[in-house]
C-alpha cells in the first residue's frame, strides 16, 4: 500500500491533471486504491480537483507540519525520515522522550499544531495555541557524554537563526540564553531533554518552539509575522530548520 506522501509527490510531479491509472501502475496498487488515498488526502486539508477525462490536479497544500506534507518536500537523509504529526499533544518533547524508551530510530521528528502543555527552561511554560505557532522536537541517539549535549542544543539554535534568515535575510536574528532573538524581544528557543548516564547519552530530546503568527502578550516577546507582516508556511518553516539541522548536525557528528 502506498503511502499518502507518494501520491501527494505523483500529484506534485505534473502541472496539470495525472490520472488514476497512471498513479495506480507507477505505485504498483489499484485504482480504487488510489481514490480511497486521494479521498483520505481530501480529508486531510490537501486541495484535489477531479475530472472522469482528465484524473486529479492538486490545487493546494494544506499548512499543516504533517508527514503527509512534509515528506513530500524534505529532503534529508536521517532527521525527519519517519514523522509523526499531532493536533494537539502536551508536549513533543514528552512524546519524544517516551519514544526514546522504545526502539523508534534516531531522527524522528514529532510535530504538533498545539501544546497544551509546552514547557521552557527552567520550568517555565511555552505558549502553545493552535495553528499559530511551530512546535516540534528530535528523537536523537548521539552517542556521546553527557556533557556533550549543549553541543546539540547550540546546532539547534543555529539551525532556527538559519531557518528564519532563510525567509528574512534583511532582519538580524540574535543567539542568546538558549533563545532566539530579534530587536531584544523573543521569537523562539530550544529545549533539550536528555536520559543517559555521565558517559553516555541513551536518548535525548532536541525541543523547538518558533513564534510564527502569535505570541505571548508581554513586550518582551515577538513573531515572524508582528515583525514582517508576513504570513509564513509552518510547513516551510519545519522543513527550513529540519534541513539545516541535520546537516549541522551530521557535519559535527562527522568531527567527533
Amino acid at each position: 500500500m502506498p503511502s499518502y506522501a507518494a501520491v501527494v509527490k505523483m500529484l506534485l510531479s505534473v502541472d496539470d491533471f495525472v490520472s488514476g491509472e497512471q498513479i495506480a501502475v507507477s505505485l504498483g496498487v489499484s485504482r480504487a486504491s488510489v481514490w480511497k488515498k486521494i479521498k483520505k488526502l481530501r480529508g486531510m486539508g490537501f486541495d484535489i480537483t477531479a475530472s472522469t477525462n482528465l484524473g486529479y490536479h492538486l490545487v493546494s497544500v494544506p499548512d499543516v507540519p504533517s508527514a503527509e506534507v512534509l515528506s513530500t518536500i524534505l529532503k534529508t537523509s536521517l532527521v525527519g525520515k519517519s514523522i509523526e504529526y499531532h493536533p494537539e499533544i502536551t508536549s513533543t518533547n514528552d512524546r519524544a522522550m517516551k519514544l526514546g524508551e522504545t526502539k523508534t530510530l534516531s531522527g524522528m521528528v514529532i510535530t504538533a499544531s498545539k501544546q497544551s502543555a509546552g514547557r521552557a527552561r527552567n520550568g517555565g511554560g511555552w505558549n502553545s495555541p493552535s495553528g499559530k505557532n511551530l512546535y516540534l522536537s528530535i528523537l536523537l541517539r548521539p552517542e556521546v557524554e553527557l556533557a556533550r549535549a549543549a553541543e546539540i542544543a547550540e546546532i539547534a539554535l543555529q539551525s532556527l537563526q538559519l531557518c528564519v534568515h532563510d525567509f528574512f535575510p534583511e532582519n538580524v536574528f540574535e543567539i542568546y540564553d538558549f533563545g532566539l532573538f530579534v530587536n531584544g524581544k523573543k521569537l523562539g528557543g530550544i529545549l533539550c531533554e536528555v536520559k543517559g548516564e555521565i558517559n553516555n547519552i541513551y536518548y535525548m530530546a532536541v525541543g523547538v518552539g518558533l513564534n510564527v503568527s502569535h505570541y505571548k502578550a508581554d513586550a518582551n516577546a515577538e513573531s515572524l509575522f508582528s515583525l514582517t507582516g508576513k504570513m509564513l508556511s509552518r510547513a516551510a518553516l519545519t522543513v527550513s530548520f529540519l534541513e539545516n539541522f541535520e546537516k549541522l548536525y551530521l557535519k559535527w557528528k562527522e568531527n567527533e
